[in-house]
């Protein structure tokens, strides 16, 4: 028997937004990376339209993987930040779990 349909609720969820990265954006194969890029910004765009709460987390900025895409960081001011210092999982970073 299957569940009943039940629209989500905008005060039970989040939008994680995890490692977009300026490195990492680079290394996309699997779709053009500036697509990727104007895709994951229209998800922000979706976040801040229905006043989402949003998380963001990178992984070693200050290596290859470069610093958060900074159109995020813009749109995404008082959002909470988290830098994982080398941590690539993030659900292994305790300040993000």
């Amino acid at each position: 028997m299957s569940k009943p349909y039940v629209r989500l609720d905008k005060n039970d969820v989040a939008v994680l937004l995890v490692d977009h990265q300026t490195g990492l954006l680079s290394l996309v194969r699997d779709i053009d990376p500036d697509k990727f890029k104007n895709n994951v910004l229209a998800l922000a765009d979706m976040a801040s339209y229905f006043q989402l709460p949003t998380i963001l987390t990178t992984s070693f900025e200050d290596g290859p993987n470069g610093p958060l895409v900074p159109e995020l960081k813009a749109q995404f001011p008082d959002a909470p930040y988290i830098a994982r210092p080398g941590q690539i999982n993030a659900w292994d970073n305790e300040d993000f779990v």
